[in-house]
């Protein structure tokens, strides 16, 4: 009787243990479907999160703007806080918009031309913190004027190079099975930037291939 018992305990014992095998392959698998397939349409997945983050940035520069203009009246300390504040979560959106660049950085750094763009995006984003210093160690009104200032500037700049890797690759129209393709624009044309086209042969593309068209349906 105690040998049946043990033995009916271990096949139990098994079957728990497959059961949970079985549940924890099928969860590792879920998770990882969705980076499969967020990976095959790099690029324009990041665009589109970086192109969000952009957005959230100009708003958030938008209220840093407003607590330097606006008269120094009241609490001189509340003020400070407000501008605190407006920096500190610039900072943090500006830390998303440099991971996803170097992420692609990393994604594409056999490809001298895509590490050459996405590097300076992450440059560009750093630039925008580094304004922020300054901003935050201004100690006068014209001195956080003129450093406010300095921040837009770099802002625009970032945005343009945003603008250099991305324009154009929204409004492709490639026929499936034909791979989406940044080449470099013409010398003359404009600074290093993206002409994106639609090629049969992902090995024909001179700067760096996107997702297949019949993944973009």
């Amino acid at each position: 009787m105690s040998r049946l018992w043990n033995c009916n305990c271990g096949r139990a014992l098994l079957v728990s243990i497959a059961v949970l095998s079985c549940g924890f392959t099928s969860m590792l698998t879920a998770q990882a479907r969705p980076r499969k397939a967020r990976a095959a349409a790099e690029p324009f997945a990041t665009f589109h999160l970086l192109d969000r983050q952009l957005s959230v940035l100009e708003v958030q520069s938008a209220a840093l703007r407003k607590t330097v203009d606006s008269p120094q009246t009241g609490n001189v300390n509340s003020a400070r806080l407000a501008r605190s504040k407006a920096v500190r979560e610039m900072r943090q959106t500006l830390a998303k918009i440099r991971k996803m660049a170097l992420r692609l950085r990393r994604r594409y750094r056999r490809k001298a031309f895509a590490a050459r763009l996405f590097g300076r995006l992450q440059a560009r984003a750093a630039s925008v913190e580094a304004g922020l210093k300054m901003l935050s160690s201004a100690r006068t009104p014209d001195r956080a004027h003129t450093a406010a200032s300095e921040v837009d500037k770099r802002i625009v700049t970032l945005g343009l190079q945003y603008n250099a890797i991305t324009a154009g690759y929204a409004a492709l129209s490639c026929t499936p099975g034909q791979w989406t393709c940044c080449e470099p624009k013409p010398q003359g044309e404009a600074a290093e930037a993206c002409r994106w086209i639609c090629t049969k042969q992902v090995q024909s593309c001179r700067g760096f291939a996107g997702p297949r068209a019949a993944m973009l349906k």
